[in-house]
């Protein structure tokens, strides 16, 4: 009786423990599927306003918790804020959408210098020069005078000779010559203000963290019958990866997947399976090496469809078999049958698995990586 007491104790005791595993377990798994759902809500809104034009330069922050997105930064107008909470809200996986972002009057600098008048030179007026006067020229008049030398004593002599004396002559008349006014030459323009030197910033170094979601679009087909492991195929990146409201990783980027196991369906058994893996992202002229988990695709298990192909060849053949000779022809005709099912099906291939071009794949970051991105603007 003690031995059943103790025996039932353990069990309690181990039953306890297996509940608290399973219940802790689940919890977890609950909390990693909350944290990538919100993960990607916040990825998905961040890549839409990076498409608009005009919100991708606004200073815009977005947070998601259990579906809870909260919406903080500053917009220009009040229509640039409904537009971000409206592209909030159509955001799958969105429960509500809380709208904390301020619209600023303010002017950006750019267009506050471009409103500035530009300040015409003012030319100065010319500076006429006062005439110059004219410089009269008198020439001396020289007087010939005949005095006839006579004796002191002849007085009529000498009246005669000063009679006789010849008259001064008239002096040349002023010609005031007219100069001409100097050229007026305009006053030079006042020169533009030089531009200041713009500023170049440095390029940054990002972390994209484990857990960051590549959706990717194939460009190559997979097929299971034709492609082998170690094939590698082009792909472009679906979504913008972005880390900290910056575009980490844009849209349409080349990517290359890698096929890491590849089986074909047999006759008889085993079922077609394709395993991917992204192994590169191209951001900035530079490709970066990735290490993330697989994307799986199988088709349907050979052996169930072999089975049941061959019991209902055997079934088949009895039928026929009873009908043709009794009990004797159902025996024999259950083994016909079940050899018609065994060779039909042992002459064609199981399903086969291929990924199209166009399809759309995710895979999860195992290992962060750092990808060099150059300044906005």
């Amino acid at each position: 009786m003690q031995k059943v007491n103790v025996l039932r104790l353990r069990l309690g005791i181990g039953f306890i423990l297996t509940a608290a595993a399973l219940h802790f377990a689940g919890c977890n798994a609950l909390k990693l599927g909350q944290s990538t759902d919100d993960k990607t809500i916040t990825t998905q809104i961040q890549a839409k306003l990076f498409d608009d034009s005009v919100l991708k330069t606004r200073d815009i922050h977005v947070a998601s918790d259990k579906g809870t997105v909260t919406l903080t930064g500053t917009v220009g107008t009040d229509l640039e804020k409904s537009a971000v909470e409206r592209i909030a809200g159509q955001a799958e996986g969105v429960k509500s959408v809380v709208n904390q972002i301020a619209v600023s009057s303010a002017p950006d600098a750019g267009s506050a210098a471009a409103m500035q008048p530009v300040q015409a030179a003012e030319e100065t007026p010319p500076q006429v020069p006062p005439p110059i006067a004219a410089k009269s020229e008198r020439p001396r008049a020289s007087r010939h005078s005949h005095r006839a030398v006579n004796s002191s004593s002849d007085e009529a002599t000498a009246d005669a000779a000063s009679a006789t004396e010849a008259p001064a002559e008239n002096p040349p008349a002023m010609t005031a010559q007219a100069t001409p006014p100097a050229a007026v030459v305009p006053a030079p323009a006042a020169a533009p203000a030089a531009m200041p030197a713009p500023v170049v910033k440095p390029p940054e170094q990002i972390t994209i963290p484990s857990g960051t979601v590549f959706s990717v679009r194939m460009i190559d087909s997979i097929d299971s019958t034709q492609s082998q492991a170690g094939d590698e195929f082009a792909a472009n990146v679906e979504a913008p990866v972005v880390v900290s409201d910056r575009v980490v990783v844009p849209r349409n980027s080349n990517a290359r997947v890698r096929l890491v196991q590849a089986t074909s369906a047999g006759r008889m058994s085993g079922r077609s399976e394709l395993k991917v893996e992204l192994i590169s992202v191209t951001a900035g002229g530079q490709t970066y090496q990735l290490q993330t988990g697989y994307y799986d695709q199988a088709g349907a298990s050979r052996g169930t469809r072999t089975a049941e192909t061959v019991g209902g060849g055997a079934v088949l053949g009895a039928l026929i078999g009873a009908i043709a000779g009794r009990g004797r022809g159902a025996a024999i005709g259950t083994v016909a049958g079940a050899g018609a099912g065994t060779a039909a099906q042992a002459s064609t291939h199981g399903q086969q698995v291929k990924i199209p071009s166009e399809t759309k794949l995710s895979f999860t970051l195992k290992s962060p990586v750092t990808i060099t991105v150059n300044p906005a603007g």
